[in-house]
């Protein structure tokens, strides 16, 4: 891929992101109080819409190793934007769950194409592009969720709208910039490999593995902040808008530490310190909010956070990326955003379970622990592994 499209990948990114953050958050609300539906059938709905995500990164990745890159692209954000143009018609009981479904399948391989075509970016090493993609991406999020309170009270319908228009204009970028990237002229049908390569091929797929489980213990522990520290912040007298405030500052923060690690990386391999201490950091956010009483102590905590999810969270797919083979790099992309959503999908009902049955301080310790686990099985593996891995970047 030529590397002038970088930028327009980001806008991509960007986009995708400032769609999918104006949906996801509004989903509960709207499933309890316009369509009367059970928080139980509205984590339901959600668990299928996670689903659907991972088959379409799946999908999306296999389908990339095979080339074809601008037809996959149209596809992705054709069914994209159909299920939002007809949300705007059709939300109620059941067309809305069925469409969301539908959007999420499009999300997810919308996402793992972008994922994957940065890693035909040569100008860059990996984590450089995984960083900016992962930047993009936050400043979508910022954006989308900002617009989202907003719009929402003036009706639903007005959301789609706005989502509708932002996967336009995601389309006509891929039609006019995109249209000449076929990314399978790159890729040979077949890689010749000598015999130790077997041996290094199977350390690579337990290092990967390795990585993805991780990756999803991660997101399960991460999804508490998003799920249930509102209601836990409450008990303190620290008002839902106050709450919100920490996300804006989760933000902003990103955009700073990524510049900051785009820095850094002009002088120093950062990779493997990346994935080993965002596991660290992120269990030290945990730690913080075992002793948190007051507002600045949960600033603390979420700038800890921040921290250790700007260093592992794009560290992960770059990381995958150099030990995926060449024909089997967007398949590498796909599993990476599979298994972050299976992430997702967990971590709500695996919190309000913990919460019941233990409460929230056993469910902080928990998440401390398995944070830590995580990062000591990487840096293990990695300090076992690291100079027998075959690298493609």
């Amino acid at each position: 891929m030529k590397d002038d499209l970088f930028k327009w990948l980001g806008g991509l990114a960007f986009l995708n992101n400032v769609g999918y953050s104006c949906v996801w958050p509004v989903t509960t609300i709207y499933m309890h109080n316009q369509l009367h539906q059970s928080l139980v059938l509205a984590g339901v709905v959600l668990l299928c819409y996670s689903s659907a995500n991972v088959i379409g990164s799946i999908a999306a990745g296999s389908r990339f190793d095979r080339g074809h890159t601008f037809g996959l692209n149209l596809f992705g954000q054709l069914i994209t934007l159909l299920a939002v143009t007809l949300l705007i018609f059709m939300h109620g009981w059941p067309s809305y769950p069925i469409l969301l479904c539908i959007f999420g399948f499009g999300n997810g391989w919308i996402l793992t194409l972008i994922n994957s075509m940065g890693t035909r970016v040569k100008k860059y090493p990996s984590v450089k592009v995984f960083n900016q993609l992962y930047l993009a991406e936050n400043i979508g999020l910022v954006v989308g969720t900002g617009l989202t309170g907003f719009i929402y009270e003036q009706g639903i319908s007005w959301l789609f709208v706005l989502i509708a228009g932002i996967y336009l204009v995601s389309l006509i970028i891929v039609g006019i910039k995109f249209a000449e990237v076929e990314l399978h002229g790159e890729c040979p049908v077949k890689q010749t490999v000598d015999a130790s390569a077997g041996l290094t091929g199977k350390r690579n797929l337990f290092v990967i593995i390795v990585l993805l489980l991780g990756l999803v213990v991660v997101w399960v522990m991460y999804e508490q902040w998003m799920s249930n520290l509102a209601v836990y912040l409450a008990r303190f007298g620290i008002s839902t808008g106050r709450y919100g405030m920490l996300w804006t500052i989760n933000g902003v923060l990103i955009i700073i530490f990524q510049l900051l690690l785009d820095w850094i990386g002009r002088y120093h391999a950062t990779l493997d310190l990346q994935v080993i201490l965002g596991s660290f950091f992120m269990a030290g956010s945990f730690m913080l909010l075992l002793f948190a009483a007051h507002y600045g102590q949960f600033i603390l905590a979420m700038v800890v956070l921040t921290l250790g999810e700007s260093l592992l969270i794009p560290g992960v797919p770059a990381y995958v990326n150099r030990l995926s083979p060449v024909v089997q790099k967007g398949r590498g992309q796909g599993m990476v955003n599979a298994f972050s959503s299976i992430g997702k999908a967990i971590g709500p009902l695996f919190g309000g379970l913990v919460i019941e049955r233990l409460g929230y301080l056993k469910l902080f310790a928990i998440c401390t622990v398995a944070d830590l686990i995580v990062g000591m099985m990487i840096g293990i593996v990695l300090l076992i592994l690291r100079r027998s891995l075959q690298t493609y970047d």
